[in-house]
């Protein structure tokens, strides 16, 4: 019985190929995007939730709040928190901090060093609060004795090759080193981290090795806010009951100097799965590759993956139904010949299912074959679908069992509760059944298309205005070059000489350096700024500049004048305008000779320099108090058009000659600034290629209807003609309810595409307006499209010689 049920689904299949393989096309491409999608959405959501501890860990956060108004949203805290709030709260089982040390170094051990980036101080319960794996050391001392050093598995492998380091010693120099080149104990060697962690140092130092540098100090501080501390939970305890129980604390602690300088400090706990998707805040932890992604964008495109395979499904169920209404006879002489009503359901059910067997198997086969491609796109670490996680494969094919016995039996139940008596007399109204919902399942479909097609066009006008909107300063032809990584040869000089030296060349116009570049955040702030005497509102950025940093980059002065090469390290400052403004001056000339106190540091303004966007547009232009120094970490070199690889050898050679035994690592300024961009952009590739895909089966799916359609009204056509309707006319007849359901379908979904588009927009301090042609653009287009797709048919259909379409049966 069951072979014969395969054999008439098989035959009705190979009888309509048309309809066959647009069905099966269209749900395979809906499985695949959408379980790539989800592949994605769930390695995004995995971030951190591997640590055995994860739910009951939290990162302490800080909101400085001067004269009543928020100034300051920072991952760092002070280091004095952790062990405070530890001695107040029974909850906080166990707590570990971080403290950046390098940001570079160089580990050397015997003939062979290597540069890392990312060296951090690390206390020794670390690994009690993380799930990290130790490959050789004890977590328990690891990190207790001073001078030990925990270093990553590819580092130990470049270093020491297969050999077991524990115990081994290697130098390691870095700028906060004084100069000095310090052996170091090998005590133990980390795994490489994860792809999904927000913590990915290169190097893990002891962190009783801050106190043989400056002693205890800061152990106890509230105000050197410079650690990333780590809390580990008692089980069950609510970490918003606890939080708010930090502000008695701290205003116990710090009572007079917080009254005296009008601050107040809050702390929070941000749970460490939260970190990659919900934390933009500053000073984030400072990794190469350490981008945070959006949740808004991951359950944007989690939508968009469920509105694929939906629509896939919708455009099944209308093209089943409608083939449904060429069945009817059959379906009645098979009741007439005794078929049971279950015996009916079960064959055409069993059709629905091959045809979504087959799609899966495709489906399967594009996911096996687009993976790698999309990981390499993307940036994310991606399994083929056959070495996917069980849970995730098990949910997916659960999703898609309820929507093939849901797509499936519906058809199945349509017809066979045909009457036998009624079809055998051809009393069905062909067309009818169903269109009330065929109707709704379209209009859904093209309501999807124009909100996909209004952000996606929204989302690249965006990233088009920030990538060409005037930065203020010139990034274009600046190579920048990173300072050495050892110290020990006298840092200043080496400067100087690489500046002159890089000078004398022809092809290169100046070089200049800076603590930090364009594209990165200026991790140095203080809300304790004074203004002659009188304490100031605000938090100031601070950035430390070669003298010729301005003209270096092409930033305009406003009023005053620049720094002079021999007034670095003296205490002379330059702000930009908007530090300007801060400090209650509406004109340049007014804030000129005013006297800045920062930390004790006292100095005059010298000049006020236009506001540039020292980070991306998403983020408004900060108070910047600039300050002339020759210690940098970054040279930059603006070098001519003409003849770049000679002229980047050179730059090479000359770093090499003048800082031996240091990595040479650059990149061009433009570049390195847009990446601030990437989220955007990969956002925007993902949603051009999937909101695409939708639209593609959504047409596929029209495509099936109005072949139908105009395959319903071959006679009408045949008569229309005859009595002398033109081509035009009967494209328009029969175009004209789908057009009807495009504009129906743009009453729901252009509000919507507006509070979308206008959401997302709010993300950015300099953003793009929204203007009515980016919602008439959508419709317009889906329109246009629904068109084509409906004429391909309607115009076969018209051309028809008249004597056909009237013999048509």
């Amino acid at each position: 019985m069951l072979r014969n049920y395969l054999t008439i689904a098989y035959r009705h299949l190979l009888k309509n190929k048309v309809f066959s393989f647009i069905n099966i096309l269209g749900l395979s491409i809906g499985m695949a995007a959408s379980f790539f999608i989800l592949q994605y959405v769930s390695f995004e959501l995995s971030y951190d939730d591997f640590h055995s501890h994860a739910q009951d860990t939290y990162r302490v956060t800080m909101d400085i709040y001067k004269n009543g108004e928020q100034e300051v949203q920072s991952a760092r805290v002070a280091p004095g928190v952790a062990a405070a709030f530890e001695t107040e709260f029974s909850e906080i089982e166990n707590y570990t901090r971080l403290l950046i040390l390098g940001p570079d170094a160089v580990l050397t051990y015997q003939d062979r060093y290597v540069g890392e980036e990312g060296v951090y101080l690390a206390d020794s319960a670390f690994f009690e609060v993380f799930s990290y794996d130790l490959l050789y050391g004890n977590e328990e001392t690891a990190l207790s004795e001073p001078f030990s050093v925990i270093i990553t598995q590819s580092t130990a492998q470049m270093l020491f090759e297969d050999e077991n380091p524990v115990g081994q010693e290697i130098v390691m120099n870095a700028s906060n080193f004084d100069g000095n080149s310090i052996p170091f104990k090998v005590s133990g060697v980390i795994k490489d981290f994860p792809a999904n962690t927000h913590l990915k140092p290169a190097v893990l130092i002891s962190y009783p090795t801050l106190f043989e540098f400056v002693g205890h100090q800061f152990d106890e501080s509230w105000t050197w806010n410079e650690t990333y501390t780590y809390f580990k939970l008692q089980p069950s305890t609510d970490p918003q009951v606890l939080s708010a129980e930090f502000p008695e604390v701290v205003h116990r602690f710090n009572k007079a100097q917080l009254d005296e300088q009008k601050l107040d400090w809050q702390y929070q706990l941000q749970p460490i799965t939260d970190i990659h998707l919900y934390s933009d805040l500053q000073h984030e932890l400072a990794f190469t590759d350490a981008v945070n992604g959006s949740a808004f964008y991951v359950y944007f495109l989690a939508v968009v993956g469920l509105m694929i395979i939906l629509i896939a499904y919708i455009n099944f169920i209308n093209l089943v139904t409608v083939k449904a209404l060429n069945r009817a006879k059959e379906v009645g002489i098979r009741k007439v010949s005794g078929a049971h009503h279950s015996q009916l359901i079960f064959q055409f059910f069993l059709e629905s299912l091959l045809v979504n067997v087959i799609a899966i198997i495709l489906s399967v086969t594009l996911l096996q074959l687009g993976t790698p491609y999309f990981s390499a796109l993307f940036d994310v670490k991606l399994t083929l679908v056959t070495d996917s996680h069980p849970l995730l494969l098990a949910s997916f094919g659960i999703f898609v069992l309820l929507l093939v016995l849901g797509s499936g039996f519906y058809p199945a139940f349509v017809l066979a509760r045909y009457q036998p008596d009624k079809v055998l007399k051809g009393s069905i109204s062909k067309g009818k059944s169903g269109a009330k919902l065929r109707k709704l399942l379209v209009t859904a479909q093209f309501a999807i298309a124009i909100v996909l097609i209004a952000l996606t066009l929204t989302a690249g006008l965006q990233i088009r205005y920030m990538q060409q909107q005037s930065l203020g300063f010139e990034p274009e032809q600046m190579v920048v070059v990173k300072g050495p990584k050892a110290y020990d040869y006298g840092y200043e000089n080496n400067f100087s000489a690489f500046q002159n030296k890089l000078s004398s060349l022809a092809q290169v116009n100046s070089v200049s350096g800076a603590i930090v570049v364009p594209g990165q955040e200026i991790y140095h702030y203080n809300a304790q700024v004074m203004l002659n005497g009188e304490q100031t509102s605000g938090v100031f950025a601070l950035n430390f500049v070669a003298p010729n940093y301005f003209s270096h980059y092409g930033i305009p002065l406003v009023g005053g004048r620049v720094f002079r090469e021999e007034e670095a390290g003296q205490p002379k400052w330059v702000i930009n305008e908007a530090a300007m403004k801060l400090l209650g001056f509406d004109k340049a000339e007014e804030a000129l000779m005013q006297t800045i106190d920062r930390n004790g540091q006292k100095g005059e303004i010298i000049g006020v320099v236009k506001d540039f966007h020292h980070q991306s547009l998403k983020e408004a232009i900060s108070p910047t108090l600039f300050y002339c120094s020759r210690e940098h970490n970054y040279y930059s070199v603006k070098v001519e058009n003409g003849q770049l690889p000679e002229t980047l050898k050179q730059v090479q050679a000359t770093y090499m000659d003048l800082f031996p035994g240091s990595p040479y690592e650059y990149f061009f300024l433009d570049e390195f600034f847009n990446r601030q961009y990437q989220a955007e952009q990969q956002f925007n590739i993902f949603f051009r290629i999937f909101s695409g895909l939708a639209i593609f089966i959504a047409c596929l799916g029209l495509f099936g209807l109005s072949a139908f359609m105009a395959t319903q009204r071959t006679k009408e056509i045949g008569i229309r003609k005859v009595l002398g309707a033109s081509v035009s006319n009967i494209l328009g007849l029969l175009s004209r309810d789908f057009m009807k359901l495009v504009l129906i379908a743009g009453i729901p979904a252009l509000p919507l595409a507006y509070w979308a588009m206008h959401e997302w927009l709010q993300n950015y301090a300099f953003r793009i307006d929204i203007s009515w042609w980016l919602l008439a653009i959508p419709l317009a287009l889906v329109l246009f499209l629904a068109l084509i797709t409906v004429s391909v048919h309607t115009l076969k259909a018209a051309y028809t010689n008249p004597s056909k379409s009237l013999r048509y049966e």
